[in-house]
């Protein structure tokens, strides 16, 4: 092998490992539920999340059926178990069997006992019965095939049943570059699944808040 062929072979495996190290950059850090939890738990994030107005907006009644998709540490499956009273049930959908643990955990020990976790994969939501409500926080963008998705949960919907969508709209997280879409890309994958938007809300700084049914 002559030097021109060496140095060029080592430039382009040079090229080749920058490139990947620059694509793994760009994509989110897998984390523990532990690391997870804390993220999610920031008081930044719980205050920015307006968790009290976004459920009252809801109009919740006591006895339905909500289940919470991408639960993550049950920031909202919690409260709403409350809002729903001993009647109502909130099914706490995840993919993360330790945070579905967590979620356990933090009912019990808030004597909330109308939580039932749900372990999903990430092409169902693996809901166990129709719900009156579907409701998916900061979650749509981690789904790799979201048109395909949703048409998938009409079939855990009661007859009038909703799904409120909450999701980045302005700021994005570091890392989550390549999982950006916008309203009207969410628009167009609920109208080809059959959903209309029934609301839409702007009172959180850095999220759109829409409601389909």
């Amino acid at each position: 092998m002559s030097y021109r062929i060496f140095f060029l072979a080592i430039s382009l495996v040079t090229v080749l490992i920058f490139a990947t190290a620059a694509q793994q950059a760009q994509q989110p850090q897998r984390r523990t539920a532990e690391e997870y939890i804390k993220v999610l738990e920031t008081e930044r994030r719980i205050e920015g999340l307006q968790i009290n107005k976004v459920i009252e907006t809801l109009k919740l009644k006591p006895g339905q059926v909500v289940g919470d998709l991408g639960a993550g540490s049950g920031l909202f499956a919690r409260p709403i178990a409350k809002q729903l009273g001993d009647k109502g049930l909130v099914y706490a959908i995840d993919i993360d069997p330790g945070l579905l643990k967590h979620i356990e955990k933090t009912a019990k020990e808030q004597n909330i006992n109308n939580i039932k976790t749900v372990l999903a994969t990430e092409a169902d939501a693996k809901i166990p019965a129709k719900v009156d409500l579907i409701i998916i926080f900061d979650t749509v963008h981690h789904i790799s095939n979201q048109a395909t998705y949703v048409k998938g949960l009409k079939k855990y919907l009661k007859r009038g049943g909703r799904v409120a969508i909450i999701d980045f709209s302005n700021e994005w997280p570091a890392g989550h570059e390549s999982m950006k879409y916008s309203l009207n890309d969410l628009e167009g994958w609920m109208t080809a699944a059959g959903f209309k938007r029934v609301e839409k809300h702007d009172f959180l700084n850095n999220n759109f808040f829409v409601i389909y049914q």
